[in-house]
């Protein structure tokens, strides 16, 4: 069985969600993060939060397994609207990477509106990890 292990280890959910909480406080226009902070609230919501690691990369979202049955670098990541290149407005970009899809030489994007934020990403939560909320 493999650990996740670096960044993922010690960083909670709780403690992501609070993060973001704080810098909309403190940041004007971080309203357009609001569904990074959907996202996180959702996952504490589920009852799956101890099954999926987290950490940020700047505003990102990059989420692992922490069931068994996958690998440590398998990662879904969820771009931020500040993330470069940047994702266009009213919309959110996943992307997963796992060692299936390096293989054949890419990863797979997934682009829709920020109002389906949510349900795709636990769609591609439920597909790539088998976690579903």
């Amino acid at each position: 069985m493999w650990s996740i292990q670096g960044e993922f280890r010690g960083r909670s959910w709780a403690a992501v969600a609070e993060w973001f909480d704080e810098l909309h406080r403190e940041h004007d226009g971080f309203e357009s993060h609001q569904y990074m902070r959907d996202i996180v609230a959702s996952v504490l919501a589920s009852g799956a939060a101890n099954r999926l690691g987290v950490t940020t990369s700047m505003h990102d979202l990059v989420v692992v397994s922490l069931d068994a049955r996958t690998w440590y670098y398998e990662t879904i990541r969820v771009f931020s609207p500040s993330s470069l290149p940047p994702v266009p407005e009213g919309f959110v970009m996943l992307t997963f990477n796992g060692r299936k899809k390096r293989r054949q030489g890419g990863r797979e994007i997934l682009q829709c509106p920020v109002v389906e934020a949510v349900p795709a990403f636990w769609r591609m939560v439920e597909d790539k990890f088998g976690i579903v909320r």
